[in-house]
């Protein structure tokens, strides 16, 4: 079997089981109609797509988020998994009440996503099944990210800002010397006589393999941010940074 080859640009999914072209003879017009094919099966009207964008400014682009807290509810998990005053001795994130002093949900909340009412992110967390209530009123968390296909809306979402910073990276790239630092790091790993019967093994390894690799890149994030708010308070420049990890299979 030939080994994977590392290549530079990268193939878009496809939502139909038609067999699509080899890798590197994809066109503009193939990747428009997926484009297509996926706001479709999101239920989104893609007519006109130019008149869409034009005019409008942040106020208006905001107003069309469908999970306008999703980032922000990500946090709070992150952090309900890595602040040590939320965790036990083997670092498993401890079961905790809506209100204890400093170390409660409302704090915790209040301290992440502080313009969402505290119950009102409680009731959401429990709707889309990341944290339980037990009898007692003790609110455990089951995960360190939204489940992002388990609700419509968040599914949405997050398709949508998948795309636009995938895009974002093949811009900046486009624009930037090819030899420069300032390239953002965009590799694929491609085979294309893989034996079908393997993928259900790949999947499971990309999930596994992924997952933790996402988890270092957040968890050295969030020392990073820590380290520098700690070390000077001078005003810094803020930015947002998305990092991704995709399989793609050719007919699903």
């Amino acid at each position: 079997m030939p080994k994977p080859r590392i290549k530079h640009r990268s193939r878009q999914p496809t939502t139909t089981v038609k067999s699509r072209l080899p890798f590197g003879d994809i066109t503009v017009d193939d990747v428009i109609k997926d484009l297509l094919d996926l706001f479709g099966h999101l239920g989104l009207d893609a007519g006109h797509l130019a008149a869409r964008v034009v005019d409008l400014d942040p106020a208006t682009l905001a107003s069309r988020r469908l999970y306008p807290h999703a980032s922000a509810i990500g946090e709070l998990l992150t952090a309900w998994h890595q602040d040590p005053e939320y965790l036990d001795d083997l670092g498993v994130p401890e079961p905790i009440r809506m209100r204890t002093g400093r170390r409660s949900f409302r704090h915790l909340a209040e301290r992440t996503v502080p313009n969402m009412d505290p119950k009102t992110l409680l009731s959401e967390l429990e709707r889309i099944g990341a944290v339980t209530i037990d009898p007692k009123g003790y609110i455990r968390v089951h995960m360190r990210s939204l489940p992002v296909y388990e609700d419509k809306s968040l599914a949405i979402q997050h398709t949508l800002t998948s795309l636009d910073s995938f895009i974002r990276t093949l811009r900046h790239n486009l624009n930037s010397n090819a030899s420069n630092a300032d390239q953002l790091f965009h590799r694929v790993a491609w085979n294309g006589d893989l034996d079908a019967r393997e993928i259900p093994a790949l999947k499971i390894r990309v999930k596994r393999h992924g997952q933790n690799f996402l988890e270092s890149c957040d968890n050295w994030m969030t020392r990073r941010s820590k380290s520098l708010a700690n070390r000077s308070r001078k005003k810094r420049k803020r930015t947002q940074v998305f990092i991704g990890v995709y399989l793609a299979v050719d007919g699903m």
